[in-house]
């Protein structure tokens, strides 16, 4: 029997027929949360200076680790401050679910993109984002939470349990987690929902045992979910989140990007809090050389999307 193709391989593939057939319809497009300024247009031509990219906008796609509502909230105005800062319109984009957002970054759907470690990886290669920035400070962790009151003490209660986790191919929250848990022997059903709230929300609720999550985003929750969760246990700590650029756009406007990026610390910390970012430190490829390090078949296997059930 054959075996089946890699989720990232089918990702690759469409990227490819992508590029061959041209830009994806409208209905194809990943969720537009309103423009963060001057209103949606097309990329600028390579080499166009950014102050003469008027009437332009340059998509800004943002990893759904929550709903689209709240990553508005959060990313909105911190893209109008970089807008003002580097003079390179920006528009917030993201998508319905962590895979949906990963289709898009195989078709270099966005001009610039905040994605997990993996995902950086995965597209760095194919097709071809470049590291901007990353958190001066954070390492990513995975963390595994169980409700407050839970009996669970340890990873190896969680045998035999069925847990929720964002999306395959969430990194810290659902690939290391199921590593270790793989790893250790411990038998699990693994179920997957749209967003690291959604996780938080079901493991608050008792519908599952515990879920996989990241520091970061159970610290960004509503008090009254937050407060009723407990973090059972946590990976080791990797390269954080990238914020990435297309190879397709301009050198002069990535640096205009880059710039504004550097500058927040300064002129606008309280909208990086806002977005649940830490000071921003400009990044290099090779920053993620120990996510590259880790077990590329493991990783590429849990990322695979499960058939549905019979």
């Amino acid at each position: 029997m054959k075996s089946r193709p890699s989720r990232l391989t089918l990702l690759l593939a469409l990227a490819l027929g992508w590029m061959l057939l041209g830009a994806p319809s409208r209905a194809q497009e990943p969720l537009a949360v309103g423009p963060a300024g001057a209103s949606p247009g097309v990329m600028a031509p390579t080499g166009q200076d950014p102050a003469a990219a008027e009437g332009t906008a340059y998509s800004f796609g943002v990893v759904p680790q929550q709903s689209a509502a709240r990553l508005a909230e959060m990313w909105v105005p911190l893209l109008q401050r970089l807008e003002d800062l580097g003079g390179v319109p920006l528009k917030f984009e993201t998508a319905k679910d962590i895979p949906a957002f990963e289709a898009g970054l195989a078709q270099d759907r966005y001009d610039f993109a905040y994605m997990n470690p993996y995902h950086f990886v995965a597209f760095s290669a194919q097709p071809g984002y470049h590291a901007l920035a990353r958190d001066r400070r954070e390492r990513l962790q995975g963390i595994m939470v169980v409700a407050k009151d839970s009996p669970l003490g340890s990873l190896e209660d969680l045998a035999g349990q069925e847990l929720v986790f964002p999306a395959p191919g969430a990194f810290a929250a659902s690939l290391l987690t199921r590593a270790e848990l793989e790893g250790r022997g411990i038998p699990f059903q693994a179920r997957f929902v749209s967003s690291h709230d959604s996780v938080y929300l079901n493991v608050a609720k008792g519908h599952y045992a515990a879920g996989g999550g990241i520091r970061r985003t159970l610290e960004a929750l509503r008090p009254e979910v937050r407060n009723n969760l407990r973090v059972l246990w946590e990976t080791e700590g990797y390269t954080p989140h990238a914020i990435a650029v297309s190879p397709r756009v301009p050198a002069a406007v990535a640096q205009a990007v880059l710039t504004a990026l550097m500058a927040l610390e300064t002129e606008a910390p309280e909208l990086l809090r806002g977005a649940a970012l830490g000071p921003l430190t400009r990044a290099e490829d090779s920053d993620w050389d120990d996510v590259r390090a880790l077990d590329p078949k493991r990783l590429e296997r849990l990322s695979r999307i499960p058939a549905p059930p019979p």
